[in-house]
């Protein structure tokens, strides 16, 4: 009897733990489920974080796409969004029927579908061109991140938006590219100002700075490959205009002192042709040294004419030479039209 006691007492213990246990794990099952319910909510109020998420735990970036990324310096929430963007780099004609517009001049490189959230990219293979590749990616990048905001998130941004726009000169080619995107759709102005702000313009009101750091941990770098593109092209197009204008200026000269040879040569011929009937002329000349005056003088005249002509000739020559720098400049600058997607509107011929 005095051991039966000790035997019940530790079977009861056994008892008391094992319902701890039973307790413990329908605590454990209520937990789990009450956070399921709580998942399964924001999963519903959330469909396209979802479906975000899900997508990029599909995809398999190129090694080229994911080079953009990482030499925009993306962060992880812009990464996330170029990926979840499934991003893709098509080619030519491939690329036309999925984005570009029908307008001669004007170069798609990129496009972000709304309909299905997807961004295109138009495979530049100019190595000169490598930079604006990572700038393009990033731009495209920006669409889908204002594409994931609300309305009022938006709206939120304009007046800051427009107060970065207003710094921009005037006479910057910016300028004029918002306003071809308006005339093709009015509602692309600040969808557009968001994604080319956010990659081209290096000193932003710090509201702009602390929203765009969502997506670079270090903007200023995709800055940096926008400002090497463009300063290839604003170099290349003060080349061509200097060409331009000295070979207007040359052209002017030229013709001036053709035309100024020209009428030099015949008057001088004229009086050459006097000159050598009063010579002809039997007392046409009274002394040996009037003849020689007068002869030198017309030789003098001839030599003028004959070194205005040389200086004229030596301008052809250069007017040639820098004709066929320009010729070459503009086949450069026709090359990387095309390497841009870019078909120039042919010239009209004159009749």
């Amino acid at each position: 009897m005095s051991h039966a006691e000790p035997s019940r007492s530790s079977r009861s213990r056994a008892s008391r733990v094992g319902r701890g246990i039973l307790v413990g794990l329908a605590v454990v099952s209520i937990v789990a489920q009450s956070v399921f319910l709580a998942a399964a909510g924001w999963a519903v109020a959330n469909p396209r974080a979802v479906t975000d998420a899900v997508t990029v735990w599909q995809y398999d970036p190129t090694p080229a796409i994911a080079g953009y990324a990482t030499r925009a310096v993306m962060s992880e929430r812009g990464r996330f969004l170029f990926y979840a963007s499934t991003p893709q780099v098509v080619e030519g004609d491939a690329f036309d029927s999925l984005c570009s517009r029908d307008q001669p001049d004007i170069g798609v490189l990129w496009c972000y579908t709304l309909a299905d959230g997807r961004i295109y990219l138009f495979d530049i293979t100019n190595p000169e061109l490598q930079a604006f590749e990572v700038v393009v990616a990033a731009h495209e990048m920006l669409h889908a991140a204002w594409d994931r905001m609300s309305a009022a998130e938006q709206a939120a941004l304009v007046e800051p938006l427009e107060a970065a726009f207003a710094t921009v000169d005037p006479d910057d080619e910016l300028i004029e590219r918002i306003a071809a995107y308006e005339d093709a759709d009015p509602s692309s102005r600040i969808p557009e100002l968001y994604a080319i702000i956010g990659t081209e313009l290096a000193t932003l009101p710090e509201t702009l700075d602390e929203h765009y750091s969502q997506f670079f941990d270090d903007r200023a770098a995709v800055v940096e490959q926008w400002r090497e593109v463009k300063t290839l092209f604003l170099e290349l197009e003060a080349e061509l205009t200097r060409l331009s204008t000295e070979l207007e200026r040359l052209s002017l000269e030229i013709t001036a002192e053709q035309s100024a040879a020209t009428q030099a040569a015949a008057v001088l011929e004229a009086d050459i042709a006097a000159f050598n009937a009063r010579a002809s002329r039997p007392g046409g000349y009274t002394s040996q040294s009037a003849f020689e005056r007068d002869r030198q003088a017309l030789i003098a005249r001839q030599d003028a004419l004959s070194a205005s002509i040389d200086a004229t000739n030596a301008k052809v020559a250069t007017y040639n030479s820098l004709v066929e720098e320009f010729t070459a400049l503009n086949e450069e600058a026709a090359a990387l039209d095309k390497d841009l997607n870019i078909n120039p509107q042919p010239l009209e011929t004159s009749e």
